[in-house]
């Protein structure tokens, strides 16, 4: 049993010293990560603004209410 844990940690230590690290350019993909983020944060704000002008237009409780619910459903 000893000699099988000395393999054991022979091919453990001979594995560290094969193992590397290989670092792909992503310079790219994070650009274009950034610019997505920025459009979804447009397109957010967008919604927002769209929303608290539905609010701000309604007449009534009842009003905004229908117009919720209309939207979700499509009815």
């Amino acid at each position: 049993m000893l000699n099988d844990q000395n393999i054991a940690e022979e091919q453990v230590g001979s594995f560290t010293d094969t193992v590397e690290i290989a670092r792909p350019d992503i310079g790219n993909s994070r650009f274009g990560i950034g610019v997505i983020m920025v459009m979804a944060g447009f397109v957010g704000l967008w919604g927002c603004i769209c929303l608290l002008n539905g609010i701000v237009q309604s007449q009534s409780v009842q009003e905004l209410a229908q117009g919720i619910f209309t939207a979700f459903t499509g009815i």
